[in-house]
């Protein structure tokens, strides 16, 4: 039987067709499940919006005013910019918070580490889970109650100076550590990191918990000790949690500001303002809005940074 050149084109035509409805159909279903999905969480992107979008916009649009006048400020273009980069404050201001960041963090997961080490051991297991509980309370507790408990422990008649006082060192054991300006920081520092490390102990204990017991054994049998399983087998392994954890805590600590303005209000002699605390300074204390909005937006700024490594080290991690 011969072929029929118009019964075929007829044919391919009807497939064309009905491929056409198929995806038509297909495409009208794609779009519909879309919007359901949408629908769901439209609330919460509106509430969020409403709440972090509308107020960013206006702390964009206050930094290029001048406040002087409070009651007519005036467009005053990047002299806000311009005027914080130059004061020797903020570079100081900026300074502290480096410094009380990467302090905290650093200290926070050695101490972390090293309490993970040690609930990971092979002991009772109700022993652990008590030991746990209390090692969490810092974290657990209010930042008002930390500052009372340190400006108590600090205060020249406190715990610090008669232990200090107990060991024989007398002129140490009469310092207000907390209205020295050589010793504030590292008393405000010293709480940060007394309430931030329970976080790390208990992720760094969860990843501990994940490390095959195989590769510690292979370790014995060739005679390593406990520095050398620390260094070639647990950090090693822990590496993306401990880069995770650092990123994170970073920019937690950056933006830190309850404990330092509760223990010290960023006194004395500015030894403790961080940038945070600067902020709330010039928007609260002066009203100058347009100069705070831009110091804001430079903090900012430097957390978009942080974030982005973060996000990308996690779509990393994911990948592999």
């Amino acid at each position: 039987m011969k072929n029929n050149p118009v019964r075929n084109d007829l044919l391919e035509r009807q497939v064309t067709l009905r491929n056409k409805t198929t995806n038509t159909n297909h495409s009208k279903k794609d779009l519909i499940e879309f919007f359901r999905k949408v629908s769901f969480i439209m609330p919460a992107l509106t509430l969020l919006l409403l709440l972090t979008a509308y107020p960013l916009y206006q702390v964009v649009l206050m930094s290029f005013y001048d406040y002087t006048d409070k009651a007519n400020p005036v467009f005053a273009g990047i002299k806000n910019y311009t005027e914080f980069i130059v004061d020797p404050m903020f570079w100081s201001a900026l300074t502290n918070t480096v410094i009380f960041t990467a302090t905290s963090v650093f200290f926070g997961l050695v101490i972390g580490l090293a309490f993970a080490l040690l609930l990971n051991q092979p002991i009772n297991t109700k022993f652990r889970a008590v030991f746990r509980s209390i090692l969490m309370f810092p974290w657990l507790t209010s930042s008002t109650v930390v500052a009372a408990i340190f400006m108590l422990i600090f205060n020249p008649f406190g715990l610090a100076n008669k232990i200090l006082a107990g060991f024989g060192f007398t002129d140490l054991s009469q310092t207000a550590w907390l209205g020295n300006e050589h010793t504030a920081l590292m008393g405000v520092i010293i709480a940060n990191i007394w309430r931030g490390f329970p976080f790390m102990m208990l992720m760094l204990l969860a990843g501990l918990q994940t490390i095959s017991n195989d590769l510690y054994e292979a370790a014995d049998i060739d005679g390593a000790g406990f520095f050398k399983k620390l260094f070639y087998i647990t950090l090693p392994q822990l590496k993306k949690i401990i880069a995770t954890l650092a990123t994170l805590e970073f920019i937690w600590n950056f933006r830190s500001f309850d404990l330092v303005f509760l223990m010290t209000g960023g006194g004395p002699m500015n030894s403790t303002e961080i940038m945070s605390t600067y902020i709330y300074q010039h928007a609260f204390r002066t009203l100058n809005f347009g100069y705070a909005s831009a110091t804001a937006l430079f903090m900012l700024l430097v957390m978009v940074v942080l974030s982005f490594f973060y996000i990308r080290s996690s779509i990393k991690k994911e990948g592999e």
